[in-house]
């Protein structure tokens, strides 16, 4: 049962961006925003509070710096076992004076998507410089221990990936907002 409820939501997610995939790049005031900039509290030390689920996030992803007004460098890229690695390593440092951080599950990452926007599927003055990139999420495909779900933030789509394979990291902290549903 956890299996078909855990692929109907991971499809209804992919249906999401299927629905805005003819969006245009981000022009103000074009159409309603899904993730409109007064939905966030932005923090001073890089991270925002989204006040319609009640999570946080980092603004930056991971490998880039957030210098106060930006985020700057790189976005670095991890396989599934660095990332949680990575998730570690931030917790450890106590980035943003927390040490709670962990990898959002898809259906997080799918609640920051801006579908008004194409090739980088984001608000940038909420998450700026974000790059077009798949991002990781915890949740892992059923059946199998090789492949763990990505969401794209450039094209668009949630899909399986396998573990070895490099993504961008963004952590989140809080809830969990949403849960899998159980066997």
């Amino acid at each position: 049962m956890r299996t078909n409820s855990l692929s109907i939501s991971v499809f209804l997610v992919v249906a999401l961006f299927a629905q805005s995939s003819s969006a245009e790049p981000c022009k103000p005031g074009t159409r309603p925003q899904t993730t409109p900039t007064e939905r966030f509290t932005l923090n001073e030390k890089g991270s925002v509070l989204d006040k319609t689920t009640g999570l946080t996030w980092m603004r930056c992803a991971l490998g880039q710096r957030w210098d106060g007004a930006n985020c700057t460098g790189k976005a670095a890229r991890y396989t599934w076992q660095d990332a949680d690695w990575a998730k570690d390593t931030i917790n450890l440092e106590g980035y943003a004076d927390h040490a709670d951080w962990r990898i959002p599950v898809v259906p997080e990452l799918a609640s920051i998507v801006e579908l008004g926007c194409a090739d980088r599927r984001v608000n940038l003055t909420v998450f700026p410089a974000t790059p077009s990139a798949a991002f990781w999420s915890s949740m892992e495909k059923p059946g199998t221990q090789d492949y763990a779900y990505t969401l794209d933030f450039g094209i668009g789509g949630a899909m399986p990936s396998l573990k070895s394979t490099q993504g961008a990291l963004r952590l989140v902290r809080g809830g969990p907002w949403w849960t899998p549903p159980k066997r």
